[in-house]
């Protein structure tokens, strides 16, 4: 079935082609550009809202600690403040007071305690209003509301509470209340403290300030683009005790809720709300103990926006691709006809010879293509000449490596010096020179490969070097000092030794005194550099400048064959270069490119 497919398209027009290819080039990527586009928005506004409600929630808690501890040090300062009012550490019967006005009575005492009161309030604005109550029963307020239902406050239990306790303070949960606020609607968070005598630890009397629910809830702020359920906080004992929403205050939480807020200290998770819908729920230990900051987040919400603009991608796709098929059906028929025609003529040059030109009727784009495909005919028809005349020096190249590989000469001498020594007693060294002449023709052979590493190259040219130098001990020693980053670089095989051989017969023998030889090389950007330098005659100037005018003398046929054979291998850019100096001697440097010793050939 897939090759019938594939055959039926095949068969089909160009104008079809064009428009079966054409078309999903444009729905898909306008239809992934959508669905990613909404994915990856969302989950940027998500990781975004992660991070701006764990942001806020430090800020909102901070704030929220600061309201307390205000409320703690609003208690503090009335502490100190009423310890200094004498009149409240008079005796405790009447009959003691030696018949003064009683407390009740004292209108500047109450001036002066209720306007540090209100002093203290000023300060500390978090705090809504405070009343003191002395141990007479003799109520001191912020406002004249807070005096009504005194009777009932003074039986209650939380006045009871305070009453037993330590003088610590004592923070009652928040709840709504008919005594002792500014209104019987609102809930008030509430913190009593005992005021004692700082030096004999007498009762002086009983503080309680009030924080307003809308004091804590003034401080939330929203997070991402809406909200559905908002800030709000959480008691130990699951129950709302602050919210934005009014209705939620003094409500007990869900259960399935209050267990996912209480699952772990700190919540910040994707989950459902009571209708079903997803909501990412953060909450956030702080404060009093068993007092969580949560903050639910609908996310349908959150990606309002991200659907929008999926929306409009997808409109805006739909109609660029109503337009691409008309431009792909009035393109296809632009462009198929001048194309079907130039089909005709490649089909020719295919039968017949390369040499027949293109006919060109036009000059729009096809007939620029028709023009071009001429000349490219040309430039094919120029390139297999040039290969055929590069193969033939190819050919002659590799047989003047064949010839320079076996050259009797030095095998013929090499014998002699191998006989020489062996007549001599010194069998040891006729033994390395056999050991090295066998080394020198087993890595110039090389199984017929052409390139080797510059190890194997290295080690053929010490072979050659220690042969020729027992022949010519008197007449120059070598040092050969290759980087071994370098050894496992690619070199066409014989590429050191001819350069060694010219400088030993025309640059060493012709010096007349001992000389040295020596090989280095070095690793360049793109390339490997490796030198073969000695201290003998150096080139004539004129040979020299026959090299440099690239007019060999045939003398340096071996300099050549080297040069051509690397130039070959691997372009104009890389070869030889020769820098000589008559009488202080030579250096020939080789450049190839950097490669790997497993590759054969470029």
């Amino acid at each position: 079935m897939r090759d019938g497919t594939g055959n039926w398209f095949r068969n089909q027009r160009i104008q079809n082609k064009i428009i079966f290819i054409y078309f999903p080039l444009v729905f898909i990527p306008l239809l992934l550009l959508g669905v990613l586009s909404y994915q990856i928005n969302t989950e940027a506004i998500i990781a975004k809202t992660k991070k701006n409600m764990q942001d806020e929630s430090r800020l909102i808690t901070t704030r929220i600690d600061t309201i307390v501890a205000n409320a703690e040090s609003f208690a503090n300062n009335a502490m100190l403040d009423l310890n200094k009012e004498v009149e409240l550490k008079t005796p405790e019967t009447p009959d003691e007071l030696g018949g003064s006005q009683p407390l009740s009575e004292d209108h500047a005492l109450r001036s002066r305690i209720e306007n540090k009161l209100d002093f203290a309030q000023l300060i500390f604005r978090e705090v809504e209003s405070a009343v003191f109550v002395d141990r007479y029963g003799n109520v001191y307020t912020t406002d004249a509301e807070l005096t009504q239902g005194t009777a009932e406050a003074l039986v209650s239990a939380m006045f009871r509470e305070v009453q037993a306790s330590n003088g610590i303070m004592k923070w009652f949960p928040m709840e709504r209340r008919d005594y002792w606020v500014m209104n019987k609607e609102k809930a008030v968070l509430t913190v009593g403290k005992k005021i004692l005598d700082t030096e004999t630890m007498d009762t002086l009397g009983y503080l309680f300030v009030n924080v307003s629910e809308k004091t804590l809830s003034s401080v939330y702020h929203p997070v991402g683009p809406s909200q559905a359920t908002g800030y709000y906080i959480a008691d130990e004992r699951g129950v709302v005790i602050s919210s934005s929403d009014e209705s939620r205050i003094l409500q007990p939480l869900e259960s399935e809720r209050k267990a996912e807020i209480y699952s772990e200290n700190a919540v910040l998770k994707e989950t459902k709300d009571a209708n079903g819908s997803k909501v990412l729920l953060m909450a956030t230990p702080f404060g009093q103990t068993g007092w969580k900051l949560v903050n639910e987040v609908a996310l349908r919400d959150l990606t309002r926006e991200s659907r929008q603009v999926s929306r409009i991608i997808l409109i805006v796709g739909g109609l660029c691709l109503l337009f691409a098929l008309v431009g792909a059906i009035v393109l296809s028929r632009a462009i198929a006809t001048p194309i079907i025609s130039l089909a005709k003529h490649v089909g020719r040059i295919r039968d017949e010879n390369i040499d027949r030109p293109v006919e060109v009727n036009s000059r729009d784009e096809i007939g620029i293509l028709g023009s071009g495909l001429n000349i490219m005919l040309g430039r094919v028809n120029d390139l297999l000449v040039k290969v055929k005349e590069e193969q033939q020096l190819k050919r002659e190249y590799e047989f003047a490596l064949v010839q320079n590989q076996i050259k009797p000469h030095f095998f013929y001498n090499t014998l002699d010096l191998i006989y020489v020594l062996c007549k001599s007693g010194e069998n040891e060294e006729a033994g390395k020179a056999t050991k090295a002449l066998a080394d020198f023709y087993r890595i110039a052979l090389s199984n017929g490969k052409e390139i080797i590493t510059v190890r194997e190259e290295a080690r053929n040219l010490e072979s050659y070097l220690y042969i020729q130098s027992a022949r010519y001990s008197d007449l120059f020693d070598f040092r050969i000092d290759i980087p071994s980053e370098l050894l496992n670089c690619a070199i066409p095989k014989l590429t050191l030794q001819p350069l060694v051989e010219n400088a030993i017969y025309h640059g060493l023998k012709e010096k007349g005194s001992f000389g040295h030889i020596r090989v280095t090389g070095w690793r360049g950007i793109d390339r490997i550099v490796l030198s073969v330098s000695d201290d003998g005659v150096g080139f004539p100037q004129e040979e020299f400048d026959r090299w440099r005018d690239g007019k060999p003398e045939n003398n340096s046929f071996g300099l050549k064959s080297v040069d051509e054979r690397i130039k070959l291998y691997f372009g104009d850019r890389f070869g030889l270069r020769i820098r000589s100096a008559a009488g202080e001697g030579s250096e020939v440097t080789v450049e190839i490119p950097l490669t790997n010793g497993e590759r054969e050939h470029v």
